[in-house]
């Protein structure tokens, strides 16, 4: 009993100092009493304060003191006294996931591969040998091989996030001119750029303008790819469609029309279309962007432009949402940072917000505009302690 009482003298000294050192070095602060834990005495001991804690008997209490910092960002709380164990929180709370992976999206190129792709990108002009109508081949630069040289650059620094697929048309080695097979020349996936290189180095330019087929033969083919992700269209044309499927007509007022409602019948499957004009005569795509639910089509008159176009719209279809590998101890203390300083805060039409899985998080309004156009470019979750909230900025 003297050894008891003597052990429990020596451990309320410590604990005494111990508080004392941290009034020191933090200045006073006031501490925070969680609820008592029973005691562990040999008798009837009343309750008391940590050097108190016990009696000669056994009904004694012991209680926990955390003494929190006066900065909060300073660091997690200190906890000291004789049931430090007892305080241990969810072994994830207090964690920092750096960089959450973004939620891959299905991007399917389908391009124009009619004749007029052999000619110049900035003339339009057929390129020939020299010396007749049409733009010296020496000095001609043609939209397919400019489509093939800006793709190579775009899928060499595309995000991992964006699974690309390439559909052409009319397709290859038909023999109708106005001819679209079903599928894909590549399909949706990780990885896919030796693959789509591959299939524009083996193929020229050839035939009609069957937009409407197209389109038609993308969505039909999105509805096999069953991933979970979103899947977007990316249909890029140096002209207006000239042919619906079964004819080889010119271009008509019918033609334009079945290709914004293929288009827009897309979108109502939740398959946006952005449309890029190669060339200066693809003329007004706007109708087919604002059928896709894109807004404005992109024209592409030049190289340089055409790379710039195919890299607004890997930024534009980048996911907002983000994958964490644990999911919060608890879903209503946990913080999501923006470059370290900036603290969303939790709303679904401008802020973050959770999904019933715990571990997606949604970026929403200005904050997904901002990791979209490059302001932002990591993306941390703190996931806070219970009687600590996470800090205003992260480390």
């Amino acid at each position: 009993m003297r050894r008891s009482a003597n052990a429990r003298t020596i451990a309320s000294m410590v604990a005494f100092v111990l508080a004392g050192t941290l009034w020191l070095q933090c200045g006073p602060v006031d501490p925070i009493q969680i609820a008592p834990t029973a005691g562990g005495g040999n008798g009837g001991g009343a309750s008391g304060t940590p050097s108190q804690a016990g009696g000669a008997g056994g009904g004694g209490t012991r209680s926990v003191i955390i003494v929190v910092p006066p900065d909060i960002d300073s660091g997690p709380p200190i906890i000291t006294g004789l049931d430090a164990a007892l305080a241990s929180p969810d072994a994830n709370c207090g964690t920092q996931t750096k960089n959450p992976a973004p939620q891959a999206v299905d991007l399917l190129l389908v391009l124009d591969r009619s004749s007029s792709m052999s000619y110049d990108i900035t003339t339009d002009s057929a390129c020939t040998g020299g010396g007749g109508r049409g733009r010296d081949a020496a000095v001609c630069t043609t939209k397919w091989s400019t489509m093939t040289t800006s793709l190579t650059q775009v899928l060499a620094t595309s995000p991992t996030g964006v699974q690309w697929g390439l559909k052409f048309f009319t397709s290859p080695k038909t023999t109708g001119s106005c001819t679209v097979n079903p599928g894909a020349e590549v399909g949706v996936g990780p990885g896919t750029a030796a693959s789509i290189q591959s299939a524009m180095t083996s193929n020229s330019p050839g035939n009609q303008t069957p937009t409407t087929a197209a389109i038609n033969a993308a969505v039909a083919y999105y509805s096999t790819v069953n991933d979970g992700l979103a899947h977007y269209i990316l249909l890029a044309t140096d002209g207006q469609p000239n042919c619906d499927p079964g004819s080889n007509s010119a271009v008509t007022t019918t033609s334009v029309a079945n290709a914004a409602a293929a288009i827009a019948a897309a979108a109502t499957a939740d398959i946006k279309t952005y449309v890029i004009g190669i060339g200066p005569s693809a003329g007004n795509l706007d109708n087919f962007a604002q059928a896709g639910g894109t807004g404005t089509y992109f024209p592409a008159t030049s190289p340089d432009a055409l790379t710039a176009a195919l890299n607004s719209i890997i930024v534009t279809v980048a996911s907002c949402v983000f994958k964490m590998t644990d999911a919060p101890p608890d879903p209503g203390n946990m913080g999501v940072y923006l470059d370290k300083d900036n603290k969303v805060p939790l709303d679904p039409s401008e802020g973050y917000s959770l999904s019933a899985d715990s571990v997606t998080v949604t970026l929403n309004g200005s904050y997904c505009d901002g990791i979209k156009d490059g302001t932002y470019q990591q993306v941390e979750v703190f996931f806070g302690c219970p009687g600590q909230p996470p800090p205003g900025r992260v480390p």
